[in-house]
């Protein structure tokens, strides 16, 4: 029997509401299990349905101690490493991942590869100039480099050249169901109120409180609204206070780490990402496959774009405007036809259909 090719993917966590770990099972899903052996390192570890389905594949999940605790993070780091006889590390985080790549050069991996999924190599300015300070040794250590867009190459190899992995997503999971949609409505109450979503972690570069201040506004101008973020994070009690200080308490719903985003999206009326800065928004590439009119700041890349139902709006425009904005999607339902979303991302770059062997290929020429 042929000798299965062995891959370390290397993520922070498996959240489902988080983008990263969502590509990397959109493809896993479309993997012959028969032919890979695909194991994950992971840095925190979050209740999940990803690591029931990865174990039930044949792979198998190792947690690496906080880096606190340095001889320990090492040294779990080089055990993973000299056991697993690994071909490929795929690495997806940044700095945290350094010692896991200084193990598969020293034990000679053939292929490790640097995956960049954002545009900028930090949430805050700080991180953003510790990450570029530690860059140069994390970068000795690769061998190949992948990115999800143009612009999430050009923030963390320069002109480098790489290759361009599509975020990709299930159009089964993610079409749309109209009795779905009328089910989760009725379940959360809403039957009769229009819907703006949010799907991400409540963290700064996912810009919370400006989508708080436009949801204020809208709300002066329409009380049948009801906004959802899916998701949590580190901001998560400042967001509430805020919430609560502009008395949108029961406008705004929190639902916070969620493994039935496809369901919520069903329920939904728009999609708002008024993120500060994205690589490839995993998100709005679902929520365009449910056939949602999604509602995008422009200083994400359009890279991301496969339908009609996509506006982008500036940050630096007034709030007001952008309420204009959701308003019109409102009152023009007519524009909007859902059902059309599955058949366009069928023929977008961003479907799974045949995936995991597009994925295996890559490997397999990467190792030649």
């Amino acid at each position: 029997m042929e000798r299965k090719l062995r891959v370390l993917m290397v993520l922070f966590n498996l959240a489902v509401a988080n983008g990263v770990s969502s590509y990397v099972m959109n493809y896993f899903r479309t993997l012959n299990h028969d032919r890979i052996q695909m194991d994950f390192v992971i840095y925190s570890r979050v209740e999940t349905p990803y690591e029931q389905e990865i174990q039930n594949a044949g792979g198998h999940i190792f947690l690496i101690p906080s880096i606190r605790n340095l001889r320990k993070h090492k040294d779990v780091s080089e055990r993973i490493v000299r056991e697993g006889h690994y071909d490929i590390v795929h690495d997806n985080i940044l700095i945290l991942s350094y010692f896991i790549m200084k193990y598969a050069k020293k034990y000679h991996v053939p292929v490790r590869i640097l995956h960049s999924h954002n545009s900028k190599l930090g949430e805050t300015r700080y991180k953003e100039i510790r990450n570029k300070t530690f860059m140069p040794l994390l970068l000795s250590k690769v061998t190949d480099y992948f990115a999800c867009s143009g612009l999430a190459a050009k923030g963390m190899f320069g002109n480098h050249s790489y290759t361009f992995i599509p975020n990709v997503i299930s159009s089964q999971q993610y079409s749309f169901n109209a009795h779905q949609r009328d089910s989760v409505r009725e379940k959360y109450q809403v039957s009769d109120k229009f819907i703006i979503g949010t799907v991400g972690r409540l963290a700064y570069q996912k810009n919370p409180f400006y989508a708080i201040d436009v949801i204020a506004e809208l709300y002066k101008l329409n009380k049948n609204i009801e906004y959802w973020w899916i998701g949590d994070g580190s901001l998560q009690s400042r967001v509430k206070e805020k919430i609560h200080q502009k008395g949108l308490d029961g406008v705004i719903r929190l639902f916070g780490r969620r493994n039935d985003t496809a369901d919520l999206y069903q329920a939904m009326d728009v999609f708002f990402l008024p993120s500060l800065f994205e690589g490839l928004p995993v998100t709005a590439l679902e929520a365009q496959a449910t056939g949602l009119p999604c509602l995008v700041s422009d200083t994400v890349s359009n890279e991301f774009v496969y339908t009609d139902q996509v506006s982008f709006f500036s940050l630096e425009d007034p709030v007001e405007k952008v309420c204009h904005m959701i308003q019109r999607i409102k009152d023009d339902p007519a524009t909007i036809q859902r059902e059309k979303g599955k058949e366009e991302l069928l023929s977008s770059p961003f479907s799974d259909r045949g995936a995991g062997q597009k994925l295996m290929s890559i490997y397999e020429e990467l190792l030649k």
